[in-house]
């Protein structure tokens, strides 16, 4: 008695064809939100400053864009004389001192390098602070 091989239902296999292009628009979909963002310079926001855009129009530009720009006192002051508003120099500092203090918080939690200590030594464990040594 010989033993005949299943054969797969046809509604097995469009189940199955589906699922896979489910799965490949995903995937392929996922891939297409990491677009690359081109960072803003300084000639660009004073450029929008003196086209006479609102703050808000190149804040939200400055946000969506990720652009930080680490300035000197002096910088500040030459962007205010080519005319750049208070709120956009005032978002330009907070943006970069935000990401000094998540740079520095990172390092200091060893999250740069997590396979380099071992877990019980990074002075943060989840949501508690290092000298909860538990």
């Amino acid at each position: 008695m010989q033993v005949q091989p299943r054969q797969p239902k046809p509604e097995h296999l469009r189940q199955l064809l589906r699922v896979v292009l489910v799965l490949t628009a995903l995937v392929t979909g996922g891939c297409a939100a990491f677009e690359k963002r081109e960072p803003m310079t300084l000639d660009q926001v004073v450029q929008l400053s003196v086209e006479g855009k609102s703050a808000d129009h190149i804040i939200n530009r400055l946000s969506e864009s990720r652009t930080i720009f680490a300035l000197s006192g002096s910088g500040y002051a030459r962007l205010r004389e080519q005319g750049v508003d208070d709120a956009v120099l005032d978002f330009i500092q907070r943006s970069y001192v935000a990401r000094v203090e998540l740079d520095s918080r990172l390092r200091y939690q060893g999250w740069y390098s997590p396979g380099f200590y071992p877990p019980y030594y990074r002075p943060m464990m989840g949501p508690w602070p290092y000298w909860y040594g538990w």
